[in-house]
């Protein structure tokens, strides 16, 4: 059950990355870098931000979301977050 949840949450985490920069989810992979390999700018990643604040309803420290840059980091951030089992 915690293993689905799990994956659910980085689904649901991809499909908000992807919708804020205008991509394919399949794009939005694990190892991705926002900036490098997708394409995100700085008001890209405060979009970013905010729905995901917005879907999980949890406030994100500027400061917690700026040294995140791999899409892996910001899943494993919500996941905690959210007090979700982090599973790799």
């Amino acid at each position: 059950m915690g293993n689905n949840k799990s994956l659910f949450l980085e689904n649901r985490i991809k499909i908000i990355i992807a919708g804020a920069l205008c991509i394919e989810k399949d794009k939005v992979k694990n190892d991705a870098l926002l900036d490098k390999d997708l394409g995100a700018d700085y008001l890209d990643k405060a979009i970013i931000q905010m729905n995901l604040e917005d879907e999980f309803c949890i406030v994100i420290p500027d400061k917690d979301i700026a040294d995140k840059n791999k899409v892996s980091e910001i899943v494993d951030y919500i996941k905690k977050r959210t007090h979700v089992t982090v599973s790799r």
